[in-house]
């Protein structure tokens, strides 16, 4: 978690970020307990050297999940204040969210999250291997 760049946020944003902790604890462990989500997170708190923001298609391949599931888990993450786009796309008439980055409005919010995924529901190694499903069997191959 060190890794994680955070702007400093003035009181009253730290104000209205700990209310939206307080509201969102009780979904701690139903955030923090599927894989998906877990995996999703894990990439973005650790690629500090992109700003932790990552293509979404580059998500769905380190996982090994479809692109329509990553979307899926990165919309309920969304929801959650731990994510956002940043940075769409257009393909002819349709417009793809196809950057999504941790959102730093919230770093204590991310930060609680995180330690709970590790402290309660997976270790660093598993994170480690569910994000590299497909570098290891290159790797094998």
């Amino acid at each position: 978690m060190n890794k994680l760049i955070i702007n400093s946020a003035n009181a009253v944003e730290e104000d209205i970020e700990e209310k939206i902790i307080d509201m969102m604890r009780p979904e701690f462990n139903f955030i923090c307990s599927n894989p998906v989500r877990a995996s999703i997170l894990h990439l973005l708190v650790n690629s500090a050297d992109v700003n932790h923001t990552m293509q979404v298609e580059y998500i769905a391949h380190r996982i090994g999940k479809r692109h329509s599931l990553v979307t899926y888990h990165l919309e309920q993450l969304a929801e959650w204040k731990l994510v956002e786009v940043v940075k769409n796309n257009r393909y002819g008439s349709k417009v793809k969210r196809s950057i999504w980055g941790l959102n730093l409005k919230y770093p204590n919010l991310i930060r609680e999250i995180y330690t709970r995924i590790l402290k309660i529901f997976f270790t660093q190694n598993d994170l480690e291997k569910m994000c590299n499903i497909n570098r290891n069997a290159r790797i094998h191959s």
